[in-house]
């Protein structure tokens, strides 16, 4: 059984476990928002803070397991766990927005349907009556579908898509929101080792609350500057001056920076910043002394060398693994040990 096969099955299984009473039309909408996601309940933000807020209001408080899988990268957040899990209803319509997003394909849903299909009797259903309900729904086009009666019933389900990084980041999610209630808002850096997702969580924190994003990419030295005594200081890869005076100095106005091109070796255009709530640092260097007072909220994201060596060859081609293994991955490793970056932080994956 191959791996996707398998942790679909594992997927089906678990709702038959939570969902005994489920029936063939529940585990299609499953399937669906695996692929899909929940495009089709997008609609204006205003508009869908209230409406979860009222949801909210009606189903209360639960002991309810607050994630469960669908696939595809998502989860249903359970809305009565969520007086636990202390998320602001304004963060948690912020990550069912990224759910929303485009997504999935009629043959990706189709391939699953073939899993359900496959599995109808370990998941207790009847197979005549599954084949019909999925012919039934390719006719008209597989349009997004409800919960079945039954399962309303039993379940009175009540949940949001979000994606799966919120299971596994959701203390900073939570510290996020206590300094946004706390003090408006929220400063928040993202370092650690190349490869171990600190652009993709800097994306998502951004997405779900509206924030700004800044790399720290965009300010390495230009190579006249890049002279032995530089690089041998520890995180002298960086033109944290540049950044400081551009960027941090400046948080909570309107300002622009301008990037910097390594490839092109310019600066590029001046990117206009409007003032927001939120405001994410991500990259190597973020966290130098010289940057890391003006944060609120300090991350460190590592990963191991087996992991990290496949997520650059497949991100970046051999020829700049071997770049990263022989000169950008030792700066960094001493930039980290020198400063005790990883220390420094509140939290750390």
């Amino acid at each position: 059984m191959q791996m996707r096969e398998k942790n679909m099955l594992e997927i089906l299984l678990e709702e038959r476990a939570r969902h005994p009473g489920a029936e063939a039309r529940d585990y299609c909408k499953l399937l669906y928002q695996s692929e899909f996601g929940g495009g089709h309940m997008a609609c204006e933000p205003s508009e869908a803070l209230e409406r979860l807020r009222g949801e909210i209001a009606a189903c209360g408080a639960g002991a309810d397991a607050p994630f469960a899988r669908v696939g595809g990268g998502l989860l249903r957040l359970n809305l009565r766990a969520l007086p636990a899990l202390r998320l602001r209803p304004e963060t948690v319509c912020g990550l069912f927005s990224c759910a929303c997003a485009p997504r999935g394909s009629v043959a990706g849903l189709e391939e699953k349907l073939e899993i359900l299909r496959a599995n109808a009797a370990r998941l207790g259903l009847d197979e005549a009556l599954l084949a019909a309900e999925i012919d039934a729904w390719r006719a008209a086009g597989y349009p997004a579908i409800s919960h079945s009666p039954a399962y309303r019933a039993l379940y009175h389900p009540a949940y949001r898509l979000v994606p799966a990084a919120a299971e596994r980041f959701l203390a900073l999610f939570q510290a996020v929101d206590e300094l946004v209630k706390g003090k408006g808002g929220a400063r928040v850096a993202i370092d650690g080792n190349s490869g171990a997702g600190k652009s993709t969580l800097g994306a998502l924190l951004a997405a779900a609350y509206g924030g700004n994003l800044y790399h720290m990419d965009d300010f390495f030295l230009p190579a006249e500057r890049k002279t032995p005594a530089r690089l041998a200081e520890p995180g002298g890869n960086v033109d944290w001056e540049r950044f400081r005076g551009e960027v941090l100095s400046r948080l909570g106005t309107a300002f622009s920076y301008r990037p910097w091109r390594c490839r092109e070796g310019r600066l590029a255009a001046p990117v206009a910043v409007w003032p927001r709530a939120v405001e994410i640092v991500e990259g190597v260097y973020s966290l130098h002394p010289a940057l890391r007072d003006a944060y609120d909220l300090r991350v460190f994201l590592s990963i191991d060398a087996a992991a990290q060596e496949e997520r650059i060859r497949l991100r970046s081609g051999e020829a700049m693994l071997r770049r990263f293994q022989t000169e950008w991955i030792p700066l960094e490793n001493a930039y980290f040990n020198a400063l005790n970056i990883r220390q420094s932080c509140q939290l750390v994956y």
